[in-house]
């Protein structure tokens, strides 16, 4: 039997785009408990600390997991907390001066061109960001510029395997409608947003680095239905507005909307809808 779709028009969540450079709305998002945390806490884990340690974190937005680790390192480390994200930096800044951090800095610049010394930092950490720049072997050879002899590199990232559930579903409607063309910009579309492990350890020992550990671990977003998890606010900030590149404007309304219907039967069948997140934490020092 064919799914209704619960509630809203079938449209409304393709045309309610967030404004990131808005400071108002920017305040409105709360990155850490649903998106970041399962990550971070990975790479939370796997940190050696020690006092008095200079760090680096890159593409720290809104402040997870800078934040956590200038407290938890304490006030003799000092974090420098890098993104290009000026709006989110703003946000940041204000969220130092309500819990009284002294031991952060905001720097509104990208990994690839980061105005720092050779060999400033004990520590590098980066959850989830590395893997979203423009040129990652560059961001790759700038990490090995700044950090010191022995310092420690932390990084997570999402695997090509994440939400494969959508992508399967959307790839469906895509090919039962004939847009074949849509159905190859979704592969390339992983592709250039999240690389393979195999190819990401090649990148890093050829910057320069050693891998101590890498562990693969897997977290699931859950929601009742596929109309929940469209009109979700992770899903409208992070994710649809690259999802809409890959389809025409013309076709946007009928491909999401029956991609919208399949997910609700998926959802229907099994009880709920669930989103795998594969992802990877990895442990390298500079020589």
């Amino acid at each position: 039997m064919r799914s209704r779709r619960m509630g809203g028009k079938p449209s409304d969540y393709l045309r309610q785009a967030w404004d990131l450079d808005d400071p108002d709305q920017v305040s409105a998002i709360d990155e850490l408990p649903l998106w970041s945390s399962p990550f971070g806490l990975a790479l939370l884990d796997t940190i050696a600390y020690r006092p008095n340690l200079s760090v680096l974190d890159i593409g720290s937005g809104l402040g997870f997991p800078a934040l956590e680790l200038a407290q938890r390192l304490g006030p003799g480390s000092q974090v420098c907390a890098l993104d290009p994200w000026e709006a989110a930096g703003r946000r940041l800044t204000f969220k130092l001066r309500q819990t009284g951090l002294s031991n952060v800095t905001v720097v509104q610049d990208t990994a690839e061109t980061m105005p720092f010394e050779d060999a400033s930092f004990d520590l590098i950490t980066s959850n989830n960001g590395l893997n979203n720049v423009q040129d990652i072997e560059t961001a790759w050879r700038q990490c090995h510029r700044v950090a010191k002899a022995g310092a420690q590199v932390v990084v997570t990232e999402n695997l090509p395997e994440s939400m494969r559930e959508f992508y399967d579903c959307l790839s469906q409607v895509c090919t039962d409608l004939g847009l074949d063309g849509v159905v190859t910009r979704i592969a390339e579309q992983i592709r250039s947003k999240r690389k393979p492990l195999d190819w990401t350890l090649a990148l890093i020992r050829r910057t320069g680095f050693v891998v101590v550990e890498c562990r693969q671990q897997e977290f699931s977003l859950r929601f009742a239905s596929g109309t929940a998890m469209l009109r979700h606010s992770l899903i409208r900030i992070g994710f649809l507005d690259g999802w809409k590149t890959i389809v025409p404007e013309p076709d946007q309304g009928r491909v999401f909307g029956q991609v919208e219907d399949r997910l609700n039967q998926l959802a229907n069948r099994q009880g709920q809808l669930r989103l795998t997140i594969p992802f990877v934490c990895i442990d390298c020092h500079k020589p």
